[in-house]
């Protein structure tokens, strides 16, 4: 887990505090809760985390892939795609790659450290479903990650990384 932001302040026991990770904004809102409770909300780009989760969801593709052949330690890829303009990105870096067609698609190749990884693009011959994007890694399908289950995990505010 990655911290994004500390503060050392005392903050009010109800209301919002405000800030940003990287040009995004974000609020973190405490409402009173019956019985002495507290409920938590995190808004994203002025959406509830929910709807922000759901929005990446239709945006982008993702897959996660752990290269345990490495050497010294396993190495660990995020490889996002977003669909509206088909930016890769490897580790949160935009590669820029070539694609080229083949037989019902496109292939778009890349190397990653000593991984060759091939993002297919096929018709699904369903015009609902659209495009079907399958990532391999050597050759062997990677599957692809859940966005709404990665942002779901739970974290816990008080988790230090210390």
């Amino acid at each position: 887990m990655q911290e994004v932001l500390r503060r050392d302040w005392m903050f009010k026991l109800v209301g919002e505090d405000t800030f940003h990770i990287d040009q995004t904004r974000c609020i973190i809102r405490v409402d009173p809760a019956p019985g002495f409770k507290y409920e938590y909300s995190l808004y994203i780009d002025g959406k509830s985390h929910d709807q922000y989760t759901e929005d990446m969801t239709r945006q982008y593709r993702l897959w996660l892939y752990t290269d345990n052949a490495a050497t010294e330690a396993p190495q660990e890829y995020r490889i996002m795609l977003k669909l509206d303009t088909l930016s890769l990105y490897v580790n949160d870096e935009l590669r820029t790659e070539e694609s080229v067609f083949v037989h019902g698609g496109t292939d778009t190749k890349f190397l990653q450290q000593d991984t060759e990884f091939v993002l297919q693009a096929r018709s699904s011959g369903n015009k609902h479903d659209g495009i079907v994007h399958t990532l391999l890694a050597n050759g062997v399908p990677v599957p692809e990650a859940k966005i709404q289950e990665i942002m779901q995990e739970p974290v816990s505010i008080l988790q230090s990384s210390n």
